[in-house]
């Protein structure tokens, strides 16, 4: 750059000092002329030929003129006007023309002298004298190029290039390659600053990543210590998204709801998985509105292929610590574990059935059946409905007992509640023993109709006189006797309820067995 640079300045500088030249060389002309003006119009005035001759040569004499003329006017004798040239004469060439003036008439010209240039000769001259300058400012260039190049090379381009191989030798991810740039110390120029700044980033840059790669091996660590407890969990453990959609489980999890003989869960929709989807979602919804969501737990039931499983679910929102109040809003997660409690829900079942069931009869025992008609009697109340409570006494069954044994009777109490069951089977039908051969069974209707009551009540009285086998040969047979009280016709209580269709149970024994009585027959 420094040369091509050179180049075009020592020519442009050429081409300007020819021009400065040549018009320096026409100017000496003209000097030599204004310097021969008054010798030269003497030598007119005089009609001197050989004065105008020596004039013309000493002109020639000069490398710069080609060619020169002297002329004068005819004087007042009649001489012929004077006419000297010598040397080359062209016409067509500019000439440097001087009028001559009388010598003691100022306003007077006598004649001209006319000095033609050599051109060839000024124009090789001006070349040769600029060829020099031409020649040493491009040497003088070049030389001051290169020592400018050797301090470079020295003080910029060495140094920047041992820095770039420094930095070839670094790997970030091997921290042991972070080693100090070499440089010399005391020094203030640039380099020394900028490598004295890279080794000041290259420290904390050495820090920061033997940090992260400790905080990475911690952190590897211990998402093998997770994953090995998220795959090897006996727990149940899946995400669910906004949509309650699954996003993740652990091998338990889908061993829970894997159909036998299938490989992949049968949805990924987590409340279609559970019997109570309409719960679980309303129940998923608030987790995810609450301010403060405590952890929730809730015993669900399921239907696995043709297998009814328990879970005990534990349900937890997943927040983000880091999250602040400018992050953008991030959807919510909702984590569930679950636990198969089967068998222990099973257990429950059983010791709430024994609890709330007689253990001969499998029927509702007192305090159950209390329990279930007060909540059947509230909802008649409340929706407008009936409750038709019959007070069953069995006829005969004391003989029985004492000819037969408490194991016949055992037997019979067993056959009857059975009858109950299959004539009263319906979801609001409810069939109780309150203890003895004393039974109550209860219907919650929409509209009470006395016939078709009377009929059920009928039926049970003619299914109850059947045959009973009580051993391989001998049979046996019992009647009933049934009071009937409707609410709330007949009472909104269900002491009172049930009072009034134990009267009427008694007064059919205190006037005849084997019959039904209604109690608002007996108020009229």
């Amino acid at each position: 750059m420094a040369i091509v640079v050179s180049l075009v300045s020592s020519t442009l500088s050429y081409y300007s000092g020819f021009k400065e030249k040549k018009n320096t060389n026409y100017l000496l002309v003209q000097q030599l002329a204004q310097t021969m003006e008054k010798t030269a119009a003497i030598a007119a005035y005089l009609n001197d030929k050989e004065l105008s001759q020596e004039i013309i040569n000493g002109l020639l004499s000069n490398d710069l003129v080609q060619g020169a003329s002297l002329e004068g006017e005819a004087n007042a004798k009649g001489d012929m006007a004077l006419f000297i040239a010598n040397g080359t004469i062209n016409k067509q060439k500019e000439a440097v023309l001087v009028r001559l003036v009388h010598p003691f008439l100022d306003d007077t010209y006598i004649g001209a002298l006319s000095i033609y240039p050599d051109d060839k000769f000024i124009q090789q001259q001006a070349q040769a004298a600029l060829k020099k300058e031409f020649i040493l400012m491009l040497i003088q260039s070049i030389v001051i190029a290169f020592f400018v190049s050797l301090v470079v090379q020295r003080w910029l381009t060495q140094p920047i290039q041992n820095l770039t191989d420094s930095f070839a030798k670094i790997n970030p991810s091997e921290p042991e390659t972070l080693k100090m740039l070499t440089f010399k110390q005391g020094k203030r120029d640039e380099i020394s600053r900028l490598t004295h700044g890279i080794n000041a980033l290259m420290n904390e840059l050495h820090l920061t990543i033997s940090n992260e790669q400790t905080l990475r091996k911690k952190t590897q660590e211990l998402e093998a210590k997770f994953r090995l407890i998220f795959e090897q969990a006996s727990a149940g453990i899946c995400l669910l998204d906004s949509k309650n959609s699954i996003t993740t489980f652990n091998p338990a999890f889908k061993h829970y709801f894997t159909v036998p003989g299938e490989k992949e869960l049968p949805t990924l929709n987590f409340p279609e998985l559970l019997s109570n989807e309409d719960e679980l979602q309303s129940l998923l919804d608030d987790i995810r509105s609450a301010k403060n969501p405590p952890q929730t737990t809730l015993d669900v039931e399921c239907k696995v292929g043709y297998k009814t499983v328990w879970f005990h679910c534990l349900f937890v929102r997943l927040t983000d610590q880091r999250e602040s109040k400018r992050s953008p809003k991030q959807e919510q997660l909702v984590e569930v574990i679950l636990h198969d409690v089967t068998e222990r829900a099973e257990r429950e079942l059983q010791t709430r059935f024994e609890a709330d069931h007689d253990p001969l009869t499998g029927l509702l025992n007192r305090r159950a059946g209390d329990k279930r008609l007060k909540k059947a009697l509230r909802e008649c109340i409340k929706h407008n409905e009936h409750l038709v409570l019959m007070m069953i006494d069995l006829d005969k069954f004391k003989p029985i007992n004492d000819t037969y044994g408490h194991e016949a009777g055992d037997k019979v109490l067993i056959e009857i509640a059975h009858r109950f069951k299959t004539l009263f089977h319906e979801k609001n039908d409810m069939c109780i023993r309150l203890g003895g051969d004393e039974f109550i069974v209860a219907r919650q209707i929409k509209t009470y109709d006395k016939a078709a009551t009377q009929q059920k009540a009928n039926a049970l009285l003619n299914e109850l006189k059947h045959d009973i086998n009580i051993t391989q040969n001998k049979t046996c047979a019992v009647g009933a006797s049934i009071g009937i009280a409707v609410a709330p016709n007949d009472g909104n209580e269900l002491v009172a309820l049930m009072l009034n269709a134990d009267n009427m149970l008694y007064h059919i024994k205190e006037t005849g067995r084997g019959q039904i009585a209604f109690f608002d027959e007996f108020k009229k």
